[in-house]
């Protein structure tokens, strides 16, 4: 791929998909996802002490279970907490739907691909579906990461732009780490360890 008559160094193309869409979600929400599972955790093991607690006061008294206040307040929390914990496991799969439908809304039936060309001083991206061009120079990641199958790279503007690691023609993944790594030096990085 050519722009504005100059050769790219190489070139990605990237179609994006359910699985890619997952481990972008995946990626861009982990810390977040972190904080809340230790947060529902928590919160999870505060209420069955507390109900423990209860369950033993109410043995030792010979008080009625269910004649308790905070026994309500404990049923309502744990009902809170499982609505929580349905909607983090849900999450992945509203945000694929979300995109899905924002994809068809904005292309229609048309095969989104993303071509991307990396020139010494600055990437283009392509969209072959809404025929859209972006530059950018490699100043403005801020991120560079990969998942299973894709590099991540997250702008100044939290935008994150995905390349295929299968969609390279001219250089391979540990060149492209190595690429970013030259073009990118402060930004923060999450490679993958070689395996």
């Amino acid at each position: 791929m050519e722009t504005n008559e100059r050769t790219p160094i190489f070139t990605n193309v990237y179609a994006p998909n359910e699985q890619t869409d997952r481990q972008i979600y995946s990626h861009i929400t982990r810390v977040r996802r972190i904080v809340y599972w230790v947060i529902c955790t928590g919160f999870f093991a505060f209420l069955v002490y507390q109900l423990v607690d209860t369950i033993r006061w109410t043995a030792r008294t010979g008080a009625s279970f269910f004649a308790q206040t905070n026994v309500w307040i404990l049923l309502a929390g744990i009902a809170l907490y499982v609505v929580l914990f349905i909607l983090l496991i849900l999450a992945p799969r509203r945000f694929i739907k979300k995109r899905v439908k924002q994809m068809r809304e904005l292309y229609g039936e048309k095969r989104v691909e993303i071509r991307a060309a990396f020139f010494d001083d600055a990437v283009a991206f392509h969209n072959a579906a809404s025929n859209a061009d972006l530059k950018h120079a490699y100043s403005v990641f801020k991120q560079v990461a990969e998942t299973k199958d894709l590099f991540l790279l997250r702008s100044e503007q939290k935008m994150v732009l995905a390349l295929d690691k299968s969609g390279f023609d001219g250089i391979d993944v540990p060149g492209f780490r190595a690429f970013m790594d030259e073009k990118c030096p402060n930004a923060k990085r999450g490679w993958k360890k070689e395996s």
